[in-house]
């Protein structure tokens, strides 16, 4: 395939190229003087050589689109397993802290005796006597409150007194 020389427009063939690309206009214009015309024939193996391009590149850019997804996703990947290390790290550092600390001193002997002291307190709750105890007879309690309210003669009668919403008995 021979390549033709490139093309490039002048200031001149802007109309030219306005009206190729827009198409023909409801008037009839004539070129400008000075004015370059493209041959149909021309711009139609332009369009096919265009065409002849795109066919060869798009391909090579879908290739390209693929890797560079491919690099940010490996990129991606790296980032977390960096982030996910240095946690690990953290959590190892943790743990190490955590098990380098003195473990607490237990006295056994002070167990020991609060464990004797707690099951002798047990049995000795469970060695007493189930002792009910008496109820005392509530009556004389309930008569002497009675008695208590009631013992004023009647020729004295009760005095009520109010002072802010309450009522006192004198």
């Amino acid at each position: 395939m021979t390549s033709a020389p490139p093309i490039t427009p002048t200031l001149s063939q802007a109309p030219l190229l306005r009206q190729l690309v827009l198409g023909p206009s409801t008037s009839r214009s004539i070129p400008q003087l000075g004015a370059a015309v493209v041959p149909l024939a021309r711009v139609q193996k332009l369009e096919a050589q265009m065409a002849t391009l795109l066919h060869h590149i798009q391909p090579w850019m879908q290739k390209m689109i693929a890797e560079s997804e491919a690099r940010v996703e490996r990129r991606m990947g790296d980032m977390m397993d960096r982030k996910v290390q240095a946690v690990n790290n953290r959590l190892d550092a943790f743990e190490r802290r955590v098990l380098e600390q003195p473990a607490p001193a237990i006295d056994l002997s002070a167990l020991q005796a609060d464990i004797a002291s707690l099951r002798s307190d047990v049995e000795a709750i469970l060695a007493a006597p189930a002792v009910e105890p008496q109820v005392a007879p509530t009556a004389l309690a309930d008569d002497t409150v009675l008695d208590a309210l009631f013992s004023g003669t009647a020729e004295e009668g009760l005095a009520l007194t109010q002072d802010k919403g309450t009522i006192f008995f004198e």
